[in-house]
């Protein structure tokens, strides 16, 4: 992974240093912010927990990727927030690693217990539906009553 710094400005409000960084992953998918920071680290001459990673780009169909860095000079000037949130991601990335497979262990075989008789269970009656009116023969069913019929303009 080969790392260069494209954009350096200095932020004395923030007290931080500003870098776009591109990097070069030649075939490998874009780097995470946990496979970018140790190169960064190396590349900046900084301790790891001074650097903040806030975004990584890739440029589509290329093997580069840009990201947006910021370098503090002491942790207090860090913002809460964004300390908070590197590392959480830095455990995430952490929990991630392959962890050994474990067999599931063989369960012990219960002793048939001896079988009991089944109790009478009672069957949940069917809801009854209220009963129609028979229909007296050569009358069709009665239709339901519309409001009142306006007269004027069509819609």
């Amino acid at each position: 992974m080969k790392i260069d710094i494209t954009e350096q400005k200095k932020n004395p409000l923030m007290k931080r240093e500003e870098l776009w960084v591109t990097v070069e992953h030649t075939g490998a998918a874009t780097p995470k912010r946990k496979e970018l920071l140790p190169h960064l680290v190396k590349t900046l001459k900084t301790k790891e927990n001074l650097v903040i990673i806030k975004k990584i780009f890739s440029d589509t169909g290329k093997n580069t990727s840009n990201a947006k860095v910021f370098v503090y000079t002491k942790t207090d000037d860090i913002p809460k927030g964004m300390a908070e949130k590197m590392q959480r991601q830095l455990k995430k990335g952490k929990a991630e690693a392959p962890k050994a497979e474990k067999k599931p262990e063989a369960k012990p075989e219960k002793k048939k217990e001896e079988a009991k008789p089944e109790e009478k269970k009672e069957e949940p009656k069917p809801e009854e539906k209220p009963a129609e009116k028979p229909r007296a023969e050569g009358k069709p069913a009665e239709a339901p009553k519309e409001g009142p019929k306006t007269e004027g303009k069509k819609e």
